[in-house]
């Protein structure tokens, strides 16, 4: 019985997601909107309208140079555009496509990448140094323990040595 369930559920999400693209595309048809998704620039400061009309609802402001997400284009000369879950609708006239320098980003993007590189190198440089510093450090510590422990040795040697003759002469 759970099976029969599990696979009616299935089916059932199943068929519910196969329709939804249908639906969207029977709302654009409805709405005349073709689909862009694309950036494109504002040429002067724009009101994005809730309908394609000029007496709609201000939703979204544009200042001249701002970049715009479209989502569709209407018949009638209008962009649909998106903005922090917002959406509305401005003139054709009022955006230009925006113009990627494809070379020169690439460019920057290699100067960038080139620069990246650098700063990992340098940093494995001052890691390596470091640690040939913890190193030396950790050298110095052991030979000045080292000339320490060798002093302390020869002192008690001597002393021991003059005992030596000290109790020999009081032999003789």
């Amino acid at each position: 019985m759970k099976k029969i369930l599990f696979v009616f559920v299935a089916v059932l999400c199943l068929g519910n997601i196969a329709v939804l693209p249908v639906e969207a595309d029977e709302l654009q048809k409805e709405e005349g909107l073709t689909e862009l998704n694309q950036i494109m620039v504002a040429n002067e400061a724009v009101e994005a309208r809730e309908t394609p009309t000029n007496s709609g609802k201000v939703v979204i402001t544009y200042e001249s140079g701002d970049s715009v997400f479209v989502i569709g284009e209407t018949k009638d000369g209008w962009y649909q555009v998106s903005y922090q879950d917002k959406e509305g609708y401005v003139k054709k006239s009022a955006l230009t496509m925006q113009e990627f320098d494809v070379e020169g980003l690439d460019k920057e993007f290699q100067q960038t990448e080139a620069e990246g590189k650098l700063v990992i190198e340098e940093v494995e440089r001052y890691r390596a140094e470091a640690k040939r510093s913890r190193i030396w450090g950790i050298i110095i510590v052991l030979l000045v323990v080292g000339i320490f422990a060798t002093g302390i040795i020869s002192t008690t040697r001597i002393e021991k040595e003059k005992r030596k003759i000290i109790d020999l002469d009081k032999e003789d």
